[in-house]
């Protein structure tokens, strides 16, 4: 019988190893809830992943930089995607305020470093209360309708999974973590506003304002222009070759393409909230104009 206890006890004990394995190496499609470090995948099917093509071996900064640079965004504003284009361009790796087991196995050792020996570090939260924590940031913005609804894909399935239709019916439950639709849209532009406006009026450091969608169309330049206020100098070969190798595995395909969850009231809250942003956008400049080149024909091609 003792015998029998202790084969059962030996046989849970592999389960739970095999278990914590699977776990780190599951993919970026069920990593719920794994930037804030406050939740658990809810399965642990594995797949295999095309490897990722670096242009250089990634490595850390040596010697360290005495300035941290964070990397600012709402979730879902496309910080993945930017940290592994500056990973592409640079070699030197990406850090983070959280720990993503799913990233830290797919392209981003450094998660949950957030010191000088990274390039930059990732956060979605207000400015630091310490004045030192960060020496300067960048903003990466992108459309609210847009985040928020990549934010809520990433709730659902994870951080290049697609939310099902269904999803986007739900009412909330007490014992669910994630809000009805409805709900969530109300209180995400509520954070998205308030996100950007701490860190365009409140944090007393430089910010590189990058929008994604400019990003996304001429991402040579604006990746030009995230390095040049790194200070951060690259060879056309590597910038050449962070282009050829763009895409990666970190950007959602788009799904769903006849269905629009948004309401009339939405949009109309959507469109309020986004011009808020954009004018806190153009005061900063205003105050800082050797930070932020942006006129208005930018404004109209971006959010």
């Amino acid at each position: 019988m003792v015998r029998r206890s202790i084969l059962l006890l030996a046989a849970a004990v592999v389960a739970l190893y095999f278990t914590i394995i699977l776990f780190m190496l599951n993919p970026l499609h069920g990593a719920k809830h794994a930037y804030y470090g406050s939740g658990y995948m809810n399965h642990f099917a594995f797949r295999h992943d095309p490897p990722i093509n670096w242009c250089n071996e990634l490595r850390w900064r040596n010697p360290p930089s005495p300035d941290v640079v964070a990397l600012v965004s709402y979730p879902g504003s496309g910080n993945t995607w930017l940290r592994y284009l500056l990973q592409q361009v640079t070699g030197i790796v990406t850090g983070s305020i959280y720990m993503d087991y799913g990233l830290r196995v797919h392209g981003f050792p450094a998660e949950n470093v957030t010191d000088g020996s990274v390039l930059v570090v990732k956060t979605h939260e207000a400015p630091p209360i310490e004045p030192d924590k960060f020496k300067s940031a960048i903003l990466l913005i992108r459309n609210p309708r847009d985040a928020i609804l990549a934010d809520f894909n990433r709730l659902h399935k994870g951080h290049i999974g697609t939310a099902p239709k269904s999803a986007f019916k739900k009412k909330t439950h007490e014992h669910k973590k994630t809000a009805d639709w409805s709900t969530y849209v109300s209180t995400q532009l509520t954070v998205w506003e308030s996100l950007h406006n701490l860190w365009l009026t409140k944090y007393i450091g430089p910010v590189h304002i990058v929008f994604y969608e400019v990003l996304v169309k001429d991402t040579k330049s604006t990746l030009q222009g995230i390095l040049d206020f790194l200070s951060y100098n690259v060879t056309e070969t590597e910038m050449s070759c962070a282009l050829a190798n763009k895409e990666g595995i970190y950007r959602r395909k788009k799904k769903h393409q006849d269905f629009d969850p948004f309401t009339a009231e939405m949009y109309k809250a959507l469109d309020q909230v986004r011009n808020k942003v954009l004018a806190m956008v153009m005061d900063y400049k205003r105050r800082h104009s050797n930070t932020v080149t942006l006129t208005k024909l930018d404004t109209n091609r971006i959010l």
